[in-house]
């Protein structure tokens, strides 16, 4: 193979990690946010870069409960304090440290809606509002901090598998014109990113999720798609799973029993054009290794396997891959690369990984990421029509 090297016209590839203070890969160790200098520090030194990229997930409760359903903000929350030294430029360490070593112009870093124990579709209403009330919080966050992107999830911790999914959706909706109203009127500059999620939280399949997208870029125009391959892979494996409760539900079910590949062939090349949605409106992918209902292990590894004693399976021949327990992670990242590439746009690929130290993250994202980079060389070399990425 040839260096890689890539063409300056190539679209930029960059793998990064998500972080949530509910991991368990830092417990030990490192606290979040306070700690995130030394993750930080690791990053660079793996990639051998000033560049960063990172998904920060907040989950340390944002609200405080006070006599009955009332609530007061949590000032002792450390991301609350990391906002707060950002708005106020403030020298409080470690948060200065921290805002500092963020600053780099070409670092990406995004913000992910709380999840842990919220609920917008809870007939709690006090536990609705603290969650939308949240969700503002962490807005905030990703304003202060001049986060990139911010992503929304429509439904949060709690699965409701015997509720009518069609009024589900219609609550989840109005909380989110809420929320977008909120974006609108703060003058927010970050960009908002709606994740595909899995069943029964929505959107879940393809169709699901080109459908509700465009109903929330009805109320946020500057709307992009998290596609989110693990959430994709383990709803069509509940659905099939469950076929004969939700197969009503589901326009073109028989595709969801085709192999995952070839069901995200048919979101790319079918469901998505037939949506209006283009391949500029595709902002991140997030991955995680999926292995039966396991959706946030290490890409390419099984249960238990280490990137630093096991090879990690990206690029397989399709034969190696059991479909039925495994998703063909050559197949999938070569349909990533591709249809970016032909639509020139950037590609960004954040791992989602929760039960790992934070060295084996680092090393998964390592060889994702070179992994990543072979494959587009090679796609490159093969096909003429991409000769214009070559000077």
């Amino acid at each position: 193979m040839k260096s890689l090297n890539l063409s300056p016209n190539m679209p930029r590839i960059k793998v990064g990690l998500a972080l949530s203070d509910a991991g368990l890969y830092h417990r030990e160790t490192m606290r979040l946010p306070e700690d995130l200098l030394q993750f930080f520090e690791l990053f660079r030194e793996k990639f051998d870069t000033e560049e960063l990229f990172f998904e920060l997930q907040p989950e340390t409760s944002w609200m405080m409960r006070k006599a009955g359903s009332q609530y007061a903000l949590n000032e002792d929350n450390g991301w609350y304090k990391l906002g707060r030294a950002a708005r106020e430029q403030s020298s409080e360490e470690p948060y200065r440290r921290i805002l500092e070593a963020m600053q780099h112009p070409e670092s990406i870093f995004g913000v992910h809606q709380s999840i842990r124990d919220m609920d917008v579709l809870s007939q709690d209403i006090s536990k609705k509002l603290e969650t939308i009330e949240s969700t503002h919080q962490a807005m905030e966050l990703a304003h202060f901090i001049s986060a990139d992107y911010f992503v929304f999830h429509l439904a949060q911790s709690k699965d409701y598998w015997d509720w009518d999914r069609s009024e589900q959706i219609a609550i989840a909706m109005r909380a989110f014109q809420r929320l977008a109203e909120y974006h609108r009127s703060s003058g927010f500059g970050f960009t908002p990113l709606l994740e595909n999620l899995e069943f029964p939280k929505f959107p879940a399949t393809a169709v699901e999720t080109a459908g509700l997208f465009n109903a929330c870029r009805e109320l946020l125009p500057n709307l992009k798609l998290c596609l989110d391959l693990p959430h994709l892979w383990h709803s069509r494996l509940l659905l099939i799973e469950n076929r004969e409760r939700f197969k009503h539900l589901i326009p073109d079910f028989h595709v969801l029993e085709a192999r995952f590949s070839d069901y995200l062939d048919y979101a790319f090349e079918e469901i998505f054009p037939a949506e209006g949605i283009a391949g500029s409106d595709i902002f991140l992918y997030h991955l995680g290794g999926c292995w039966k209902h396991l959706t946030h292990e290490i890409p390419g590894l099984r249960p238990g396997e280490s990137p630093f004693w096991h090879r990690l399976r990206l690029d397989e021949p399709s034969y190696s891959y059991n479909p039925a327990v495994e998703m063909n992670l050559r197949r999938v990242l070569e349909r990533i690369l591709r249809f970016n590439m032909e639509n020139r746009q950037n590609v960004l690929v954040m791992l989602e990984i929760y039960q790992r130290n934070f060295n084996e993250m680092l090393e998964a994202a390592r060889l994702v990421n070179e992994d990543l980079k072979k494959k587009a060389v090679r796609i490159v070399e093969h096909a003429r029509k991409y000769a214009y990425l070559w000077e």
